[in-house]
């Protein structure tokens, strides 16, 4: 439901009892004699959860306190960035619910305390959020596997439809990240990109992993079959947070309690994945339809009103996006043709019809998976009973009531 949010206080919501946890120590900015902001006329000091926190599973928040010149003099502010389901569960695969809200807040006012800052669980309750990561993750135990989807993903003409400034594939496919200036949508093999983690966390997709790279320890105790596909819509700034909002119908305040809502994330997750949908029509390969059972059913479609040279035109151009994608056919067809004609060629690809084979049925299931909106627990796919010590003594942890403190 909710992965990674950041919250921004301001100088009148928070304390600083320990600058000398911060690096550079923040005393600097809060009694003289003052660091100098520089050119660009700010300055900041960072607190982050070191390996041996991580490794020992203790998650924390990363703070940043910052000092800019305002026109009416300066402007202190704190920003909060975590995982949220890390906070709670000590791990990023097992997912929150809207009544988790009270958990996180505690975790996260504890967090706070033990990084010497002070403030009041209403305030954190009111924080704005300056960008929260709405997730959803999605267990394979059919021998589907998260390599299917993103082949799938390779395919589909997604640029244009999403806005897109850039896309990367990263670690040998593994992570697919559609990304804009405001915006990130990405899909990753989560265990994978742990595995990555455990290697060089520079890269993984996921920071902080130290708290978790113990988890599947015992691979044994899992399905052997099992895969956790990771979809993420990573909303950058205040601003694209509150246009979506609008979009999918959210009446919501961008602050943390109204933005820790389960409906609120499938609604934006669904957003997303509708302009996948969208395109899905354009993908073609040729584990699916032999070229001859292709035309078959290209002159079928057309109820023999098409003409021959129509429909090998057809033809080519599915087996071509069915070989290269759709990036890789337009290249191979810019020298030969101009981007109109490529455009008119890619509308009437949406128009051809679909073989559903496995990797398309893989794309089902995350589509299920998101109407479902059902929250994944690790330990549903776990051979031992009950749940971690840690993962009991976070939740206990967490147990209390949530109360303006």
């Amino acid at each position: 439901m909710l992965d990674t949010v950041v919250l921004t206080l301001d100088r009148r919501q928070f304390e600083v009892l320990q600058p000398e946890r911060f690096s550079p120590s923040a005393r600097g900015l809060l009694v003289p004699p003052y660091y100098p902001l520089g050119a660009r006329g700010n300055f900041a000091c960072v607190q982050n959860p070191t390996q041996v926190e991580l490794q020992a599973g203790r998650y924390l928040p990363r703070l940043t306190l910052g000092k800019r010149k305002i026109p009416s003099g300066f402007a202190l502010t704190l920003r909060i960035e975590f995982s949220a389901p890390k906070l709670v569960f000590g791990n990023n695969f097992d997912e929150l619910e809207s009544h988790d809200f009270c958990k996180a807040l505690s975790v996260l006012h504890a967090g706070l305390g033990r990084m010497g800052i002070a403030v009041s669980k209403d305030a954190l309750r009111q924080a704005r959020v300056s960008a929260i990561h709405y997730s959803k993750n999605i267990a394979f135990t059919d021998y589907t596997t998260c390599s299917m989807v993103m082949s799938e993903l390779d395919l589909i003409d997604l640029d244009s439809r999403l806005d897109l400034s850039r896309t990367d594939y990263r670690n040998n496919g593994h992570a697919i990240r559609y990304h804009a200036n405001s915006f990130e949508v990405t899909f990753y093999d989560k265990l994978k990109d742990l595995d990555k983690a455990r290697y060089s966390k520079k890269r993984a997709i996921e920071q902080d992993d130290g708290v978790q790279l113990e988890m599947f320890g015992k691979r044994s105790s899992f399905p052997k079959q099992l895969e956790v596909l990771g979809m993420e819509a990573r909303l950058g700034t205040r601003a694209k947070i509150t246009s979506l909002l609008k979009r999918v119908g959210a009446s919501a305040e961008p602050i943390f309690e109204a933005l820790f809502n389960a409906d609120i994330a499938k609604s934006v997750l669904g957003h997303f994945w509708a302009n996948v949908q969208a395109r899905l029509p354009l993908t073609y390969r040729s584990d699916r339809l032999r070229p001859e059972d292709l035309l078959s059913a290209l002159a079928y479609s057309g109820k023999g009103t098409v003409r021959i040279g129509k429909l090998l035109q057809q033809l080519g151009c599915a087996v071509l996006v069915g070989s290269v994608g759709i990036r890789g056919a337009s290249a191979a067809l810019s020298p030969h043709c101009s981007p109109r004609s490529w455009q008119r060629y890619k509308r009437e690809l949406r128009r051809l019809p679909v073989h559903e084979a496995g990797a398309f049925r893989a794309l089902k299931q995350v589509d299920q998976a998101l109407s479902r909106f059902q929250p994944l627990r690790m330990k549903s796919f776990h051979a031992a009973e009950g749940d971690s010590v840690a993962g009991r003594s976070r939740s206990k942890r967490a147990s209390g009531a949530c109360r303006n403190t």
